[in-house]
């Protein structure tokens, strides 16, 4: 009797042994010849890096096509409203013939007129200079439109929008340390320091 039971143990636990070594077997194998294959293999080395680098540099192409208020004339004297204010001045009047002959080669990228952003309101107590005009923005707009008509651009008037300039403007202490830095590059350059962070600060409207 205990001879039959000691049987019996052995043949479950040799069953038991026999189940877990194929069963382990079996796994090995698969792993072995369907090895898992990743959905989304890696990228190459760089390439986040490269659109990174590829959307600044388009970002700085479009830019160029930013007419920017400074190169507009700017009012003289007390009265903020005087209608020279939508002339362009002669960087101005420069920069929209480079627009037009990059226009005409075939470039797509829309011509921005910046926002006026230095006009009082007329109902406003102290009238200061810190407020948008529609008027004048509108102003802008046909001069831009009506010289680039007159340089051969035909579709000027669907080209050229009113909007704010794409690239931010400095603070008021960034722009005193990049002052600061022109000041002390004079000595060691031998070439003056305005030069260099002028062409920072302007490079936006530069082709």
């Amino acid at each position: 009797m205990i001879l039959s039971k000691q049987r019996q143990l052995c043949t479950v636990a040799l069953f038991c042994a026999t189940s877990v070594f194929f069963a382990l077997g079996c796994t090995h194998i698969k792993k072995h010849h369907f090895p898992r294959v990743l959905a989304d293999p890696p990228r190459p080395l760089g390439a986040q890096l490269n659109e990174i680098n590829e959307l600044q540099a388009e970002n700085a192409e479009a830019s160029k096509y930013v007419i920017y208020e400074h190169e507009f004339s700017l009012p003289s004297g007390d009265d903020y409203r005087l209608a020279d204010a939508w002339r362009l001045n002669e960087a101005g009047e420069d920069h929209v013939k480079r627009i037009a002959v990059n226009l005409k080669r075939g470039d797509g990228f829309p011509v921005v007129v910046e926002r006026s952003q230095i006009s009082p309101k007329v109902e406003s107590e102290f009238q200061y200079a810190i407020h948008g005009n529609e008027e004048l923005d509108l102003k802008r707009r046909a001069v831009v439109v009506a010289a680039l008509q007159a340089m051969g651009v035909e579709d000027a008037d669907d080209r050229v929008v009113i909007a704010p300039a794409f690239a931010e403007g400095l603070s008021g202490a960034e722009a005193n340390a990049a002052y600061n830095r022109s000041l002390n590059s004079v000595g060691r350059s031998g070439f003056g320091g305005s030069g260099s962070s002028g062409a920072g600060i302007s490079g936006g409207a530069r082709f």
